[in-house]
Order: structure tokens, then C-alpha cells, then sequence
């Protein structure tokens, strides 16, 4: 009877809260004892995964003392005991047991070819049950000028729809959080801005990639769109270039490969040589991706270009083809 009172004293002494839930890096489970009444002495003894809590000494009425778990990803059973005297002269005492768990950080990801800013829409997934997924647009001088949000309840891996209404600003960031069922969240930035600087292609000698000295205007002409782009986005966005080489179906599919490569590292080299101040890189996509759709062993003088985009980040690129960094 004794014992069943001293517990009922204790449990009306204080108010108990728990947060059982936190995530990797972000949040963590948290427990905190509530003084109801001022005590001579409120003491507490308790650990949780190697994370000790302990308080003792007097307590007023409405003090509160949190103890946050610092705890690696997992389900942990926390235990200990609370006592509590009273100004009366009373005691009590109460066992503690609860359980708390630390989620892995939450993933989403863009779901590949998804992205339509003409349509305004994308598509994400997430590696969780979802709630939401918000989505903000910025454009010049980094002002919002849309948005939209989608709820869901999407399971793991399922794609979530997004749609938004935007100002007619150009849009040059996106910003996405995604809620899961717990409302922890993960944060996507997607940098779509990019621009296809117009140019007169550079003509090669055959099977060379030295540019000769008549072909440099074109590639100056080129600079100067080039710098007129970075003038106009350069506060806003982190502009790279990338030069894609290409060239027609005539001769060999590797040898042609190679050879686009060779001479988009030197239209890169020349605009790394005339002061472009960003990253540049720079592929060889031979007779993949042609211009003009031709049978093999066809001299088709728009399939011999290089492409030059300014974006914030890498195009997609066809196949395995990969873009190498010039610096």
C-alpha cells in the first residue's frame, strides 16, 4: 500500500513529455520531467544508449529540465528511476521506461527526365512514406516568384507529382522540401538555368584539331554572347561552360569519337586561353546525338558541330558519355 502511494506522490508531482522520434543529423528524441509543485528535492536517475540523464536538488513549481538524446540511427529502450520530496515531508518515487528510435537521414531525389519548367511540373521520390513536398522558385536577384506544394502519401520509391504557379520571371532555382509522415524533411536545390550560346562552328582540317587562325573570329564572336550571359546571370547563378563535339557518320564511330573529343578540348582550351572565368568541361559525342538523322557513311555538314552551353549545372548527356573537367 505504501509503495502505491508513494508512486501515486510522485506521479502527481511532476508532469513527464516525451519526444520518441528524431532523425540522423536534424532532430533528436528528447525527455523532460515537469516540476507540478515545488519540491525540497526532485531527483532523477536514467540512460538511454550511453546517454545518461540525471538531475537532483530542490525544484519550483513549473521548472522544467529536457534532456535531448544524442543518439546514432537505431531503437533504444530508455530506463531509470524519478523521486520527488515534498516541502511536507513526503516522498515518492516512480520507475521511468520508454522507448525512443533515431531515423536515417531522409533522401529524395529528382526523378530522371522529370523536370518540365515549361509545364511547371517535376516529379520526386522519397525514400520514406511522404506527407508533402513544397516546392519555391526564384528568379533574378534570387526574388521568389513562385510555388506550389503537393500532399501525398506516396509510399518509399513512389513518385510524387509537383506542380507550381509561377510570375513570369525566368526561373533560375528551385527549391523542394519533403515532408515525411513524421515531419521530418529533406531539402532538393535544382539548378535548371542554361543557355545554348549561338555560334558559327569552327571548321576543322580533316582529321585535326588545331583551330587555324582564319576559324578565331568565330569562336571571339562566340565570347562575346558569352560574356554578354554572364553579365546578365553572373549574380545569380554559378555559370559553367560545357562544349560538346559532334561530328557526321562518315569514317569510323570510334575514330570519329576521339576526334570530336580532341576538338572539343580545344574550342574548351581557347575559351579557358580568352578569360571565360568559370569551370569548363567539355565531351566527345562522335556520331551519337547527330543534328540530322543520317544513314552511316553520310557527309552531312550539321552533324560536324560543337555545342557551347552556359548552365548552372551538367547537361544530360546520351549513353555512357561523360563530361571532363578542362580546370
Amino acid at each position: 500500500m505504501l509503495i502505491g502511494i508513494a508512486l501515486a506522490l510522485a506521479q502527481d508531482a511532476v508532469s513527464l513529455e516525451y519526444v520518441k522520434k528524431g532523425q540522423v543529423g536534424t532532430a533528436r528524441p528528447s525527455f523532460t520531467v515537469i516540476a507540478n509543485t515545488a519540491a525540497d528535492d526532485l531527483s532523477v536517475k536514467a540512460s538511454c544508449g550511453g546517454v545518461t540523464m540525471a538531475r537532483s536538488g530542490p525544484a519550483s513549481a513549473g521548472e522544467r529540465k529536457t534532456w535531448e538524446l544524442d543518439l546514432p540511427e537505431g531503437n533504444y529502450t530508455c530506463t531509470g528511476s524519478l523521486s520527488v520530496a515534498t516541502p511536507d515531508g513526503e516522498a515518492g518515487e516512480m520507475p521511468l521506461k520508454f522507448g525512443v528510435q533515431v531515423l536515417p537521414r531522409l533522401r529524395m531525389s529528382l526523378v530522371t527526365g522529370s523536370l518540365d519548367l515549361a509545364g511547371r511540373t517535376l516529379s520526386v521520390t522519397m525514400d520514406r512514406p511522404a506527407s508533402r513536398v513544397e516546392v519555391s522558385i526564384f528568379g533574378p536577384g534570387g526574388a521568389e516568384i513562385g510555388g506550389g506544394m503537393a500532399p501525398s502519401t506516396a509510399s518509399p520509391g513512389e513518385s510524387i507529382s509537383v506542380g507550381w504557379s509561377q510570375e513570369s520571371a525566368e526561373a533560375l532555382k528551385l527549391k523542394l522540401r519533403g515532408y515525411d509522415e513524421n515531419g521530418f524533411y529533406a531539402e532538393l536545390e535544382l539548378n535548371p538555368w542554361r543557355y545554348s550560346i549561338p555560334h558559327e562552328d569552327v571548321v576543322f582540317a580533316t582529321n585535326s584539331a588545331v583551330i587555324d587562325d582564319t576559324e578565331v573570329p568565330k569562336l571571339q564572336a562566340a565570347m562575346v554572347e558569352v560574356q554578354n550571359t554572364l553579365a546578365k546571370y553572373g549574380k545569380d547563378v554559378v555559370i559553367k561552360l560545357y562544349v560538346a563535339g559532334h561530328t557526321d557518320t562518315v569514317g569510323d564511330a570510334g575514330r570519329n569519337e576521339g576526334l570530336s573529343l580532341d576538338r572539343a578540348k580545344s574550342i574548351s582550351s581557347w575559351f579557358l586561353r580568352a578569360g571565360f572565368p568559370g569551370s569548363i568541361y567539355y565531351t566527345g559525342l562522335g556520331e551519337r546525338d547527330l543534328a540530322v538523322a543520317t544513314a552511316d557513311g553520310v557527309d552531312e555538314a550539321k552533324n560536324r558541330r560543337a555545342v557551347y552551353t552556359l548552365a548552372a549545372s551538367a547537361p544530360e548527356l546520351p549513353g555512357a558519355a561523360a563530361w571532363i573537367m578542362l580546370r
